[in-house]
């Protein structure tokens, strides 16, 4: 028992620390104080304490739920790339798919354009322990980091704090974000059967250079320097409402749990919401369980089988406990769901990077996009509405000792 503090200390100094230090400003995303005044909507003014300005209805969204849709748009956007590419994912795997954008990034390198690419060195451990299939791309002058590498002791108290934000940006004007990473898995020129379920979307507009301001300071941080911003510059792309919402470790605060927190609290009809990997913190579960007390038609859309096991496993105490109030856990049955999206009434949408986890929300760099325009929440909507109507089940009753064990399982629920 005498050694038990000295192991919750080590553990401490491991998993502990989730925020960069405020001694080195040059590792925090140094945004700027908006200079609109935030309007009266709520996730305005959360927004603007935070130093995130407030949406703007400059934008233009196009919001693809077909891998192959997504994976033509991203394509044709890449292949006139004139100034700049600048890519980041927290899965980058050497396949079929890559192998095109891999290609098409050496031709763009040898013709003059600036491509950068930010690749996490854990989610994409495989080609982070084995890189020479990058070896002609850096030849060419392609600017290739893996963020917090795993063996470098300089990162070791870091290495739970995870790059998860998918970001890419052509010539500073195109940006597709969303919940795809770069590999086959998620999208590509053919239909495949156990492809995963995924969400991306192509923006334009003012919403893009909060993008680019997110991924210049990710690579300021990498190289130790300072994160220089862009001045604002105002643009007609669209009549879309849109706002960009990052989150982690270089972020002052947690907006991000702050306004899905505000969004469930605030909800009168509906929350929907679709995630891959279901742990939420306690105030999360909490606020789920008033919304239904309230009459809120609370779901969430999950699949019955990730790819993480003990992920599944974890959530199981969760879920039973939602379905104690009432609350409609739809268990997504024949294929994995890496979509993340959460629909509330008919007002806001958020789409992203961010799990509906304790991870995505308190640890892991994440970056999401808020959409307030009609036509995007009727297109989630019929979305989510085919995924409910689609075969899945509910959770099997459960022994007392299994529920022991299920519910143990929270202890080291927010480290998955």
């Amino acid at each position: 028992m005498i050694i038990f503090p000295y192991i919750f200390v080590i553990f401490y100094y491991f998993f502990g620390v989730r925020k960069h230090s405020s001694k080195n400003k040059k590792n925090s995303l140094n945004l700027k104080k908006p200079q609109q005044t935030p309007s009266s909507h709520p996730i305005d003014r959360l927004s603007f304490a935070h130093n995130i300005a407030p949406a703007t209805n400059n934008n233009k969204l196009a919001l693809y739920t077909n891998s192959q849709d997504a994976y033509f748009a991203f394509i044709k956007a890449l292949s006139g790339a004139k100034k700049s590419i600048d890519l980041a994912a927290y899965v980058v795997k050497i396949d079929d798919v890559t192998e095109v954008i891999f290609a098409l990034l050496l031709q763009k390198a040898k013709n003059g354009v600036k491509v950068r690419l930010i690749v996490d060195a854990f989610g994409s451990y495989k080609l982070y322990l084995w890189q020479k299939p990058l070896k002609e791309l850096r030849d060419a002058g392609v600017i290739i980091d893996f963020f917090a590498p795993i063996f470098s002791l300089k990162n070791i108290t870091k290495l739970n704090l995870r790059y998860h934000r998918k970001i890419f940006i052509i010539d500073n004007e195109t940006l597709f974000s969303g919940g795809m990473n770069l590999s086959s898995e998620y999208m590509g020129e053919t239909y495949e059967q156990d492809r995963w379920l995924d969400l991306m979307f192509e923006a334009k507009g003012d919403v893009v250079k909060s993008y680019v301001d997110v991924f210049n300071s990710d690579i300021a941080y990498m190289h130790n320097q300072k994160t220089i911003l862009l001045d604002p510059v105002q643009s007609r792309a669209g009549q879309h409402s849109l706002q960009a919402l990052p989150s982690g470790p270089d972020v002052k605060g947690d907006a991000l749990l702050e306004v899905v927190l505000d969004s469930i609290y605030t909800a009168k009809r509906r929350i929907w919401i679709i995630t891959p990997y279901f742990i939420p913190d306690e105030f999360i579960l909490q606020a789920m369980k008033i919304a239904s007390h309230k009459g809120v038609d609370v779901k969430i859309i999950t699949p019955r089988k990730s790819n993480h096991a003990i992920a599944d496993f974890a959530r199981t105490g969760y879920i039973r406990n939602l379905y104690e109030f009432g609350i409609d856990v739809v268990l997504f049955e024949g294929k994995m769901i890496h979509a993340k999206a959460m629909l509330f009434d008919d007002e806001t949408l958020i789409l992203g990077s961010s799990n509906l986890d304790y991870r995505s929300l308190l640890l892991n760099y994440e970056i999401v996009t808020i959409s307030y325009a009609p036509e995007h929440i009727e297109q989630m909507q019929t979305w989510m509405e085919s995924l409910i109507d689609t075969k899945h089940t509910k959770l099997a009753d459960a022994g007392r000792m299994r529920r022991i064990f299920e519910n143990s399982a929270r202890i080291f629920a927010s480290q998955l």
